[in-house]
């Protein structure tokens, strides 16, 4: 369900762009950056803070924070960033436009953790909650691109499709810890994307190596398992 979701907030969203493209316009992105982070730290903390004891639980965080360093200084020393900034031009035949909102929807925290949340105990909060901010997006990308970025919503569903299916094969290497980790550090790297929508170019952080922590946090508890 949360897939589908994803995937009509997306289509529908730049559909509406594209017929209404005079009347879009996107100056001022302090609020939905602002709304992002928020959004973000209440579900960081949702993961990492036991409420119930009232106190961080240590161990988690220590493990999403190494992830989180170790991740992005492999990003940095691979230039994922740079890789997936430089696909759009490579592509010769005028379909610059959809790689570029494709990249934009499927290059993020949520569009992984997403699924293997959805898979590993039904919930569909992340990918509703990336739904949600893909939406004033992908108006956006309609009233600029035209009605081409309407089918970029394919590449988003087949890739939480494959994610979800393979998280279902191996969910048993799966436990609650290794969920709220994954989930707390898709919120991270969501929380950079609202901070890059308030500061723009002037303090941009490079968010985008920070996906490799994702892996990173896999590789930690699904490695163990399969030696045993």
């Amino acid at each position: 369900m949360g897939i589908m979701i994803n995937a009509l907030s997306i289509a529908s969203g730049s559909l509406i762009g594209s017929m209404f493209k005079e009347r879009i316009r996107f100056k001022n992105f302090t609020v939905l950056g602002i709304s992002i982070m928020i959004i973000s730290l209440v579900g960081f903390f949702e993961n990492i803070f036991n409420i119930n004891a009232m106190m961080l639980k240590s161990n988690e965080l220590l493990v999403v924070i190494f992830s989180l360093i170790i991740g992005t200084i492999i990003g940095d020393a691979m230039q994922f960033e740079t890789r997936i900034s430089n696909i759009s031009n490579i592509s010769n035949m005028g379909f610059s436009d959809l790689i570029d909102s494709t990249i934009f929807f499927t290059v993020g925290g949520l569009q992984i953790c997403g699924p293997i949340l959805l898979a590993t105990v039904g919930d569909n909060s992340q990918l509703v909650l990336k739904s949600i901010i893909d939406f004033p997006f992908a108006l956006m990308f309609g009233a600029t691109y035209g009605k081409k970025v309407i089918f970029s919503f394919i590449p988003v569903a087949l890739g939480q499709t494959m994610i979800f299916l393979l998280t279902i094969v191996s969910k048993e290497l799966f436990d609650t810890t290794a969920i709220k980790q994954l989930c707390a550090m898709g919120y991270i790297i969501l929380f950079f994307s609202g901070f890059n929508l308030i500061c723009q170019s002037k303090y941009k952080i490079n968010n985008i190596n920070m996906i490799i922590g994702i892996f990173v946090i896999l590789i930690y508890h699904i490695l163990p398992k399969l030696w045993r």
